[in-house]
């Protein structure tokens, strides 16, 4: 008999600020620690982890989104990340906290 481990994602504080930022197209996030990063509509909208998107990523669909894409509006979605709707008409995308400090330290 196997035993289920849950994933834990790790505990990531919220950010103390999140801008839009328009004339960048992209969002400004500045963590407890310090670190302040700037995600592009773009990037946040390729990153997408919903189910759809995750699902035509894994049967090798291309996903063709607009380089020009713009986050319309966000949302704190509880309190454990934000929610990004796109000028695409896409929102389902949930960004938790973990993720958007992981995708922070990738364009750090």
């Amino acid at each position: 008999m196997s035993e289920l481990h849950a994933i834990e994602s790790p505990v990531v504080e919220p950010p103390t600020e999140v801008r839009v930022k328009r004339r960048q197209n992209a969002i400004e996030i500045t963590w407890p620690d310090g670190l302040q990063s700037l995600l592009s509509s773009l990037a946040l909208r390729k990153s997408c982890a919903c189910s759809h998107c995750t699902q035509a990523q894994r049967n090798g669909r291309v996903s063709l989104i607009d380089a020009d894409v713009r986050v319309d509006r966000v949302e704190l979605s509880g309190v454990s990340g934000l929610q990004f709707f796109f000028t695409d008409g896409h929102y389902r995308g949930l960004y938790p906290w973990a993720y958007l400090r992981e995708l922070s330290e990738r364009v750090s």
